[in-house]
């Protein structure tokens, strides 16, 4: 059931990015970028902060393939 709060993989996808600078960046990258696809791809009402957690998921697994020489 739909209780109108339709942003959690967004939200989600933010948090999980954000996290990513600090533990594990590939793992928490990976699952911030797949879970703002998920969440533009639901049409959520805060499109918005999935779209920048996949951009900052990016960031974040490029930062570290750079960074260690990956």
């Amino acid at each position: 059931m739909d209780n109108g709060n339709n942003s959690t993989s967004s939200i989600a996808s933010l948090i999980c990015s954000i996290v990513s600078f600090f533990v594990f960046p590939f793992i928490f990258g990976i699952a911030g970028i797949i879970l703002g696809i998920i969440g533009i791809s639901k049409q959520e009402e805060k499109k918005n902060l999935a779209v920048i957690g996949v951009i900052i998921g990016i960031f974040s697994i490029l930062f570290t393939f750079y960074a260690y020489g990956g």
